[in-house]
């Protein structure tokens, strides 16, 4: 496998303050290729906050920093593991600064790890300047999960990608990663049992929507719904270790070939047993 690490770090941010709009398509705008998820590389840049550092005081963007020889080191030993389940053609992993986000606000710093793929093969992964090892092999595994060129997500469009389609996207990601690293997810907790029953039935009405919207409430948190942080990971991560168990599904790559509805159904008759 042909594989390239960019790390973007704070110094050279930094660097190219000047022209950072500049600086900045240069590295994202040619990773974008027409299976791209994210087709603006300014959306991208605005995901990762990165156009905050035209005006961070030095300083302040300097404690940003980390070792990018551990970090290659890290991605490289996690590639490897992801290789030997995961087939990848070109794999690219840019590392950004991981700013932080309103939900990061009772969160360990060390814990700040992020990713987005923005389609095969090309993966963007924001990390802290120490960032928790455990945690970032099982953020990069995740991504990395999302990343294959198998995985049929990349045959669907914005317009055709349901809740049901995202549950599994994101339950077969963290299937393969905790199976593989230690679990450190930080908001796992606030997804209780009663939490759950009122969240199954939210997604049991809205399985089919594909609407944008609607779906960031369900999937990422939504107070007036009761939905806490990242329910729908938690959520979808139940529900895909469940099938992949019941289902007897030794390979993690043959999960990408199961049907969503049936991932879901199997894991609400669980319940209603």
């Amino acid at each position: 496998m042909k594989y390239t690490l960019n790390q973007i770090t704070p110094e050279e941010l930094i660097e190219n303050r000047i022209n950072l709009k500049g600086f900045l398509q240069s590295q994202i705008s040619p990773l974008i290729g027409s299976n791209s998820w994210m087709q603006n590389w300014e959306q991208l840049a605005k995901r990762f906050q990165l156009f905050k550092f035209a005006a961070l005081p030095e300083a302040e963007a300097l404690k940003y920093c980390w070792n990018p020889e551990e970090i290659k080191a890290t991605a490289e030993e996690t590639c490897r593991e992801a290789e030997r389940h995961l087939h990848f053609e070109s794999l690219t992993i840019i590392i950004v600064p991981a700013l932080p986000f309103p939900w990061f606000q009772n969160v360990d710093q060390s814990l700040w790890t992020n990713g987005y793929t923005i389609g095969p093969d090309t993966i963007f992964l924001a990390i802290p300047p120490q960032p928790d090892p455990d945690f970032l092999k099982y953020m990069l595994a995740h991504e990395l999960h999302h990343a294959s060129p198998e995985n049929p997500i990349y045959n669907l469009t914005l317009g055709t990608f349901t809740l049901a389609d995202w549950y599994k996207m994101e339950g077969g990601a963290e299937h393969f990663s905790l199976s593989l690293y230690k679990d450190k997810r930080w908001w796992k907790q606030e997804f209780t049992e009663e939490i759950e029953q009122n969240y199954m039935e939210i997604a049991r009405q809205n399985l089919n929507t594909a609407d944008e919207f609607l779906k960031s409430k369900i999937c990422f948190g939504n107070k007036e719904m009761g939905i806490p942080i990242f329910a729908g990971y938690t959520f979808a991560y139940k529900m895909a270790r469940h099938y992949a168990e019941q289902e007897k599904i030794a390979r993690y790559r043959d999960l990408y070939q199961a049907d969503p509805h049936e991932i879901f159904n199997s894991y609400i008759i669980k319940g209603a047993i």
